[in-house]
């Protein structure tokens, strides 16, 4: 009877702390969570800007035009390096348009292909970057005859400079852009002298995944 009392008693020692306690924890994984500039993150922008032409020989006519855009971008890769040259590679298409403001024509509208590297430093919100892009476009400033710098209304764009951006979160952010724009035919025609401008770019972006 004792031994029986006994075996019971320690049966109750081992069930009842099990009936009192809770849930068994089950172990968390870690939540990993990408920035704004790893891999395969995407980035929308719109900006808008003006340029103006320039001329480093014989006296040109100036041809100044305004610029709105939209970029699609794709993160290549995750931040790499250190120090200041720490950054990522991003490639954007865009789409842009906008009406010449001084001189021959009324209009411009094309496309291009920009590839940008982000200078990244841990913690900041400002993000340094410069790009190059290419691509192509139509126009009707070929058909002021009174000009050499555009002569076909295909024309060749090449572009490149430098910019900066501020976030404000991880999703959005705006910033500012500087930028040299040719304008060619690269021969196609025998008005090919080229439309070489200076400007700059206001953006405005969003990014997601």
């Amino acid at each position: 009877m004792i031994k029986r009392l006994c075996a019971f008693v320690g049966i109750l020692g081992i069930v009842i702390p099990h009936a009192f306690a809770g849930p068994v924890d089950e172990p968390v994984a870690p939540v990993s969570t990408a920035g704004p500039f790893d891999r395969g993150t995407w980035e929308v922008e719109a900006g808008s800007g003006f340029f103006g032409s320039f001329s480093t020989s014989a006296p040109r006519p100036t041809i100044n035009y305004q610029l709105n855009d939209l970029r699609l971008g794709w993160m290549y890769d995750s931040p790499r390096g250190s120090g200041w040259l720490r950054g990522n590679s991003e490639f954007l298409l865009e789409a842009l348009a906008g009406p010449v403001t001084k001189g021959p024509g009324n209009y411009l509208a094309g496309g291009s292909l920009i590839y940008r590297y982000n200078f990244i430093q841990p913690g900041s919100r400002w993000v340094p970057y410069f790009q190059i892009q290419a691509g192509a476009l139509g126009n009707n400033i070929y058909k002021g005859m009174h000009q050499r710098e555009v002569g076909e209304g295909f024309e060749f764009i090449l572009g490149a400079g430098p910019g900066i951006k501020y976030l404000i979160n991880d999703q959005w952010s705006v910033g500012a852009e500087l930028g040299y724009r040719h304008i060619s035919d690269a021969g196609l025609s025998s008005r090919n002298e080229g439309l070489n401008s200076l400007g700059g770019m206001m953006q405005v972006s969003y990014r997601f995944r």
